[in-house]
């Protein structure tokens, strides 16, 4: 409970600097904002996993002729036909190949892309129907009926979850036309190597059927992806595609010009997803840690500045007691709750905005209430002055009245204001009482301005001494010891 008080306490001792407090929640917003946003990027694109089963087994298989500059050839048929039949470090091969449709059937008439796969496609890559089933090998080969899968982005933004799409028939039309079936949706996963609205088998397009699709070794239009035998490495997967490949560019030498250089290799899926967002994300991720870093110099700066600033107050709560605990615990209540006002706006910020105005609202608020509460236990406001004509015996400055919200001297404060009209308080009615004792002093110096000794000449000799002028603050804690009682005086001096 104490340190919910000392929490208390440093609320109110930040509301008397609203100015100090806006500009370290603001810093440490804007610092840990920026990096919640580029982590939250990086942690979607990098680090969280894929959709995809066992994604850490499933690879991109990439033809290139980096020779006439083609840095993906895509396959043909015959090629993915001889990999499959020699190369045993893949367990098994999905094939994807990009194609335009024009559907009717679902609304109104649209152009659409699409994807044409292999039967074995979605048990390669991994993944799951959210409504009816996906393309199986049962609808692989010539002699299958034409089905067609839904993209889960088109399903929701297009047909709006209707579920009723299941064993609808729609028109594609494309090189030739056929009719096909819907069979189930995709669940929410990368479109990768294209975004496409539906994934239909083999049958769907004719162009696939025919002989120059089945035979042409030069026909590449076909993306590959293979999923890892078991204990099988990326390296040793990529040695055996290597060695199948070498084998194909002998045997077929007019398919492989020599002036292009086909080359084959193999990579991770995800990091071949990543690939081109890696490099930007992890620079931005850096500089959003820079910014962080210069957002809590700053901050420290700030707060080290106010404190040094506070060393008379931190002096008279010396002399009122306080203990070296009791003052770290203060600063550290002050810093806590700086930062974790940044550190709320920052996150909420990061994720939206009304968060953040939601958040700017309900401190405000909170601040308002504080204050009232505050001139409320010390009287009335906080100008600092004593009662009409009591010049002798006043509470602190305004500078110094938080000090005394703490419950530990609010007590004693609310029975000086009490007593004192039938004590006499002045220093000299004081030390005359056997009965009164001082039990500490604290005092500080704060420069004026300047002023002309007209006594004194100046240091080369001629005209008059400039002198500053200052105002000396004192603050004497005298105790009575037959009553219990304590009395604060205080005044200021110049000199």
């Amino acid at each position: 409970m104490s340190f919910v008080r000392d929490l208390r306490v440093a609320a109110h001792s930040l509301i008397r600097t609203p100015g100090l407090a806006i500009a370290v929640v603001l810093t440490l917003a804007l610092g840990i904002g920026a990096n919640a946003a580029i982590f939250t990027l990086v942690r979607g694109v990098l680090l969280k996993p894929l959709v995809n089963r066992d994604e850490d087994r499933l690879i991109y298989i990439r033809q290139s002729a980096p020779g006439i500059g083609d840095e993906n050839a895509t396959f043909s048929v015959p090629e993915l036909q001889d990999l499959r039949a020699s190369v045993k470090t893949v367990s098994a091969f999905g094939d994807f190949s990009p194609m335009d449709f024009t559907m009717i059937g679902l609304g109104e008439p649209r152009s659409i892309q699409g994807g044409v796969v292999g039967g074995t496609y979605f048990d390669v890559m991994g993944l799951r129907p959210v409504l009816g089933r996906l393309i199986g090998p049962q609808d692989d080969g010539p002699n299958a009926a034409s089905v067609v899968v839904l993209t889960y982005r088109f399903w929701t933004t297009a047909l709006h979850k209707d579920p009723s799409v299941l064993g609808k028939t729609v028109r594609l039309g494309s090189i030739g036309d056929r009719s096909a079936t819907v069979i189930g949706v995709l669940e929410p996963c990368v479109p990768y190597p294209q975004d496409t609205e539906i994934i239909s088998n083999i049958v769907t397009s004719p162009h696939h059927l025919s002989a120059t699709m089945v035979t042409g070794r030069i026909h590449r239009m076909t993306e590959l992806f293979g999923r890892l035998a078991p204990g099988v490495s990326v390296d040793q997967a990529g040695a055996g595609l290597r060695s199948a490949y070498a084998a194909m560019k002998k045997d077929h030498p007019e398919a492989y010009s020599r002036e292009a250089d086909f080359q084959i290799g193999t990579k991770l899926l995800r990091d071949q997803i990543t690939s081109g967002a890696r490099t930007v994300l992890l620079v931005l991720l850096a500089a959003s840690g820079l910014v962080f870093i210069i957002a809590c110099s700053n901050v420290a700066n700030l707060i080290l500045a106010r404190t040094v600033r506070r060393e008379g107050e931190l002096a008279v709560r010396v002399a009122l007691g306080a203990s070296k605990g009791a003052l770290r615990r203060m600063l550290l209540a002050e810093s806590l709750l700086l930062c974790g006002a940044g550190a709320a706006l920052g996150v909420l910020s990061a994720a939206d905005g009304g968060g953040a105005g939601a958040l700017r609202l309900a401190l405000l608020g909170a601040c308002a209430r504080l204050q009232s509460g505050f001139e409320l236990a010390l009287g009335g406001s906080s100008s600092g002055r004593g009662r009409r004509g009591d010049s002798r015996l006043r509470p602190a400055p305004a500078r110094f009245r938080h000090v005394f919200r703490h419950p530990e001297w609010a007590g004693l404060i609310q029975r000086q204001r009490a007593d004192h009209r039938q004590l006499e308080s002045s220093p000299a009615n004081l030390r005359g009482d056997a009965n009164c004792r001082v039990v500490c002093v604290a005092g500080r110096r704060k420069y004026i301005d300047h002023y002309v000794d007209r006594t004194a000449k100046g240091a080369d000799g001629s005209g008059h001494a400039t002198r500053p002028r200052y105002r000396r603050s004192t603050y004497v804690l005298w105790e009575d010891a037959s009553a219990g009682r304590r009395f604060l005086q205080g005044s200021d001096t110049p000199c």
